[in-house]
C-alpha cells in the first residue's frame, strides 16, 4: 500500500474569509442577541486538554444563504456549489470570520479546478461583505465602532474524510506532489520543481490517518475531525487580517506623529495637547489589539495543533508582522515621550514668564 495512489475524494473545502469589523465586540452581549444559535468554537475532545483554549471564546452563528456556484469541473457532483448554512464567528477583539462549506468529491487533479475558482473569488468575497454587515446590523451597541475596513483575508482548506481514501496512507506521495501543491497554491497551471517542492515540503500529522499541509493561499487537511485544526486555520487568518489593520493604523498614526513633531507653526504649543491626547490613545488602542490578537488562543497543551499554529504562522508570516507592529509601538511611544518633554518645556518657559511678568508688575506698583 506504500506506492498506492488515491483515485478520488470525498469531504468539503472551507473558504474563510477574515474582516476587521469594530474596535471591539462584547461577545456576552452578542449571544443574547443569537440566542438559538450561539455556540463554541473549538469543541472539546480528547486531544484538545484544559489548558489549550482561548482567552475568550469566539461566538460562532449560522446564517442561511442562497448557495454560490464556483465553478463546473468534471466532478463526480456536477458544479461546485456553497451549502446554504453559512458560518459566522465573531472574536472579542472585533474581527470576523465568514466561512463557506462546499462538498468535494472528486479526485486530486480534478480539486485543481475548484482551487483556481477559489482564488480571489469576487462572489465570495461580496456575499461574506453582505453577512458580516447583517450581523454588525443585529449586533448594535455591543459592538464598538463598528466599521468594515480594508479589504477581506480569504483563506481555503480542503478537508478530506480519511474514509475516502480507500485504505492508503495519506502522504504526498499518495495523492500526487504536483496535485497537493496546486491545490495550496490555488493554481491549475503547471508549477515548476522548485515550487512542488517547497509547497510540500513540511507535511504534519497526529496519527497514521492524518495529514496537514499549510501553505499561504491553502491548506489540505486529512482529518475524520478536523473541527479543531480548522479552528487553528481560522484563527492564523483572523490575526493575518488584524496584524495587518493595525500596522495600517500605525503608519497612518507614525505620519501624524511626524507631521505633529515638525510643526513649527504660531499655535503648535496650544494644539500639542490634544496632539499628546492623540497620540496616547492611538498607542494605547494598537497596544490592546496587538496583545489581544497575539494572545488569543493558547496550545500549550496539545503539541499537534501547536505545530499547525506555528506551521500557518510562518507561511503567513505572523512573527514578521508582529515584529513590524512591536517597532512602530516602540516608535510611538519614544515620539510621545519626546512631545511631553516638550510639552513640559513650554510649561516652564510659560511659567517663567508669568513669574517675571509678576516681578515687574510690583516693581512698577512700588514706583507709582
Amino acid at each position: 500500500m506504500q506506492n498506492a495512489t488515491i483515485a478520488n475524494l470525498a469531504g468539503e473545502c472551507r473558504a474563510f474569509f477574515a474582516f476587521e469589523a469594530a474596535f471591539a465586540i462584547d461577545l456576552a452581549r452578542a449571544a443574547a442577541r443569537f440566542p438559538a444559535s450561539a455556540r463554541e468554537a473549538l469543541p472539546q475532545s480528547r486531544r484538545v486538554p484544559a489548558d489549550a483554549d482561548f482567552s475568550q471564546k469566539p461566538l460562532r452563528i449560522v446564517v442561511e444563504r442562497a448557495p454560490i456556484v464556483i465553478e463546473h469541473a468534471p466532478s463526480l457532483i456536477g458544479a461546485w456549489r456553497t451549502e446554504t448554512a453559512v458560518e459566522v464567528t465573531l472574536y472579542d477583539f472585533g474581527a470576523v470570520s465568514v466561512s463557506f462549506r462546499i462538498p468535494i468529491e472528486a479526485s486530486p487533479a480534478q480539486l485543481r479546478t475548484l482551487a483556481a475558482g477559489l482564488w480571489n473569488n469576487a462572489a465570495l468575497a461580496t456575499a461574506a461583505r453582505a453577512c458580516v454587515e447583517e450581523v454588525l446590523a443585529t449586533l448594535g451597541d455591543a459592538a464598538t465602532r463598528p466599521e468594515l475596513r480594508g479589504v477581506p483575508e480569504d483563506y481555503i482548506v480542503f478537508v478530506v474524510d480519511p474514509a475516502s481514501t480507500g485504505g492508503v496512507a495519506p502522504s504526498v506521495a499518495a495523492f500526487g506532489a504536483e496535485n497537493l501543491a496546486a491545490l495550496v497554491q490555488l493554481e491549475d497551471q503547471p508549477l515548476s520543481a522548485e515550487e512542488i517542492a517547497d509547497a510540500t515540503a513540511n507535511t504534519l500529522a497526529y496519527g497514521q490517518h492524518d495529514l496537514v499541509l499549510v501553505d499561504w493561499a491553502a491548506a489540505f487537511v486529512v482529518d475524520a475531525s478536523p473541527a479543531a485544526t480548522l479552528a487553528v486555520l481560522e484563527l492564523a487568518n483572523v490575526q493575518l487580517v488584524e496584524l495587518k489593520h493595525l500596522d495600517s493604523e500605525l503608519d497612518r498614526g507614525l505620519d501624524q506623529v511626524w507631521a505633529m513633531a515638525n510643526d513649527r507653526s504660531l499655535f503648535s504649543r496650544f494644539r500639542l495637547r490634544a496632539n499628546l491626547r492623540k497620540l496616547t490613545e492611538l498607542e494605547l488602542e494598537g497596544a490592546a489589539l496587538f496583545d489581544g490578537v497575539t494572545n488569543a488562543l493558547k496550545l500549550f497543551g496539545d503539541a499537534s495543533l501547536a505545530r499547525v499554529q506555528r506551521a500557518a504562522g510562518r507561511r503567513f508570516r505572523i512573527e514578521d508582522w508582529e515584529k513590524s507592529i512591536a517597532r512602530k509601538l516602540e516608535t510611538l511611544g519614544s515620539v510621545t515621550e519626546r512631545l511631553e518633554s516638550r510639552q513640559s518645556q513650554y510649561r516652564s518657559e510659560l511659567l517663567e514668564w508669568i513669574i517675571i511678568a509678576l516681578i515687574a508688575f510690583e516693581i512698577v506698583r512700588t514706583f507709582l
